[in-house]
């Protein structure tokens, strides 16, 4: 099944890898949908690591003569591909704390407002 050690520790990684998304998963330590893209990555590099003759024909395609080094190439684009997401967003979470912030901060004022008002009228009585 494995022809050489380079594949076995790609597929040993990996699955180690699926392995513990699904416990932090299950420990709620990683939400659902975060753990989707890590499952998809593990599952391509196990299968890739598993099916060498694949592997074999897909690698001169990509330009990569030593075809485990294309195990190493599917797992840095994916993390580029997770990197990107992850990247996205915190984008978006830092446009909704931006606005939660501007939001609070116009409450507090309001607050402060009615509070002096009510003061205010307190004191004419």
């Amino acid at each position: 099944m494995f022809t050489d050690r380079l594949s076995l520790l790609v597929f040993v990684a990996a699955l180690g890898l699926l392995l513990l998304v699904l416990e932090m998963v299950r420990r709620r330590a990683l939400a659902e949908k975060y753990s989707l893209l890590w499952l998809i990555l593990s599952l391509v590099i196990l299968l890739l690591a598993i099916a060498r003759p694949a592997l074999d024909r897909i690698a001169p395609i990509l330009g990569i003569y030593y075809a485990p080094s294309a195990l190493f190439v599917a797992g840095f684009v994916g993390l580029l591909v997770i990197l990107l997401y992850f990247s996205a967003v915190i984008t978006q979470l830092t446009r909704d704390a931006r606005i939660a912030a501007q939001q609070i901060g116009i409450l507090r004022e309001r607050v402060d407002e009615l509070e002096n008002s009510g003061r205010q009228f307190s004191d004419d009585k």
